[in-house]
Parts: C-alpha cells; sequence; structure tokens
C-alpha cells in the first residue's frame, strides 16, 4: 500500500545519518548558525545528478509515478538497510521491491534456522537465492544415495542423472515445474554467477535444455497443492509433496519440507481459512505418555 508520507519520513530521517564529508561535500549551516545534520536536498541533487528540486520532489512524494529506478540510487547513497529498502519501495510503489539492494543479501541465513531445521521431523532444508544447500536435517540424507545432500539442489534436480531416477517421471511430473522456477530466478537476479552458469548449464543439456528454452508454465515456485512421484532410498517409491516457506530477511530464500507418502499417491486436501481449530499436534512436542 502506497504512503508518501511515510516514505518522506523514512527519506528525511536517513539524510540525518549520512555526513556530507564521505562524498567531499561542506555540511550546511541554518540561519542561525548551526550546523544541519546530514545531507540536504541540495547534497542529494549534487549526488544524484539530477535536475533541481527533482529530490525534493520524489521525497515529498509529489510525482505521479515514482519507480525502483528512481528510488535505487537514493538507497544506496543513503545506505539504507534491506528493511528500509524494502519499505521505501513499498511505500513509494505500492509493492515490494523485486530484487534486494545486496546481492549478497539472498546468500545469508541467521543461524537460529538451523535450529528449526532440527525441530522437522520430515525431510527438511534451506537453499538459498541460487539454490545452493545452506542447512539441512538428517532426515533429508536419507533420500540420495550414500547420504551425500547435493550442493545445489537445482542443479541436481534438472541434471544429475540420479535425480532423473529418484524424481520419478522426471520428464512430465518435475521438469516442467523446475525450469519456471530457475527462469524467473534469474531474471530476477542477473547478477548471481552461480544462477548464470546453472543457466548456460542447463540451456546446453540435450534433455533439459528445450523443456528451458520452451517453458510457458506461469508454475513460478513450489506448492504445496499436489504430489510427485519420489523414489526415496530408504522407503522405496511413493509420493513427495513440497512445502516451500521463505525465511524473512533472506530474498529468495528458500525453507522446503518434503512430505513423503508411501504407497498411494495422497488426496488433495480442501484449503485451510482461520481461525484455527486447534494445535496441528494436540499432546505437543514435549508431552509424555503417563
Amino acid at each position: 500500500m502506497r504512503n508518501r508520507q511515510a516514505m518522506q519520513t523514512l527519506l528525511a530521517r536517513a539524510r540525518t545519518r549520512v555526513e556530507p564529508a564521505e562524498f567531499g561535500l561542506a555540511p550546511r549551516s541554518d540561519p542561525r548558525g548551526r550546523r544541519v545534520a546530514g545531507l540536504t536536498h541540495q547534497h542529494m541533487t549534487i549526488l544524484l545528478g539530477w535536475a533541481e528540486h527533482k529530490y525534493g520532489y520524489v521525497e515529498r512524494g509529489r510525482l505521479v509515478q515514482i519507480d525502483v529506478e528512481l528510488l535505487e540510487p537514493i538507497a544506496r547513497i543513503l545506505h539504507l538497510s534491506e528493511h528500509e529498502w524494502e519499505a521505501l519501495v513499498l511505500y513509494a510503489t505500492g509493492a515490494p521491491p523485486a530484487f534486494p539492494l545486496d546481492p549478497r543479501r539472498g546468500n545469508a541465513v541467521p543461524r537460529p534456522w538451523e535450529r528449526a531445521l532440527r525441530g522437522i521431523s520430515d525431510m527438511a532444508y534451506i537453499n538459498d537465492v541460487a539454490w545452493d544447500v545452506v542447512a539441512y536435517n538428517s532426515a533429508f540424507t536419507r533420500l540420495f544415495k550414500r547420504r551425500q545432500v547435493p550442493a545445489n539442489t537445482m542443479r541436481w534436480m534438472l541434471l544429475h542423472p540420479e535425480a532423473r531416477v529418484t524424481l520419478m517421471d522426471w520428464r512430465a511430473s518435475w521438469l516442467p515445474l523446475l525450469v519456471p522456477q530457475l527462469r524467473t530466478a534469474v531474471l530476477a537476479n542477473p547478477h548471481n554467477r552461480t544462477l548464470a552458469r546453472l543457466q548456460a548449464d542447463v540451456r546446453r543439456d540435450p534433455e533439459a535444455g528445450p523443456a528451458y528454452a520452451s517453458a510457458t508454465t506461469e508454475y513460478l515456485q513450489p506448492r504445496a497443492e499436489g504430489a510427485r512421484p519420489l523414489l526415496h532410498d530408504e522407503l522405496g517409491p511413493g509420493w513427495a509433496t513440497m512445502c516451500a516457506g521463505q525465511p524473512f530477511g533472506v530474498p529468495g530464500g528458500r525453507l522446503m519440507i518434503v512430505l513423503f507418502d508411501r504407497e498411494e499417491r495422497p488426496a488433495l486436501e480442501p484449503p485451510m481459512y482461520a481461525p484455527a481449530g486447534g494445535p496441528a499436534d494436540p499432546r505437543g512436542p514435549y508431552v509424555t505418555s503417563p
């Protein structure tokens, strides 16, 4: 939701934190000779190379349209945090930013997520914006031969010969859902080298390449809306339901919980709505039998 007043407050506050001397500029004094803290509108105009008054129009929200291209150089000059960047774009445009200020932001996962993985009994792992695996639980290792978790799950799923056996019916059930996710990630992160290399390798692959070139499906993220066939190394054939979430503060990162059902494919159940009827685990993890 747009909120130009909140945007103005955020930018004005951020300007006061930046010393003009950082950019070789002299501080300004008010009419009483007192030093004005931080960068002024005039400083911003000089640093941005914009026409006079344009920065003021942007900060006060007086332009009809304020897009991300206008906001990005402002955010970098003011050293906005990722949280401030997200808020700035949301206030100005009504939608969250499509990319983080720091391209490395999608690679760093806060340590408490590792503890969260330990509390999940189903297969679970966390990967970064480029599908490099950051952390996983022991249940996930049992899916693979020799218990070796791949370094990059998307590279494994699209290119590794073993994956085309583990991901049963790979061409029809998995490939059409994987390539759009990679295409979307590459578009959203054009400077990510891991994604660029993966895209190049997929394009050269005789089986994945044609699918990548012709992908038209709008399936952009994994959803827990259907099970796909999976050959578990210990449990044998079954069905995998992919439950995906994003750790806040890790743009593009994913928490993946893989629910595995043996024998018959699980039926598609109706979605849940608020209010909740009670805890999903009525006894709770810490209750012992009498």
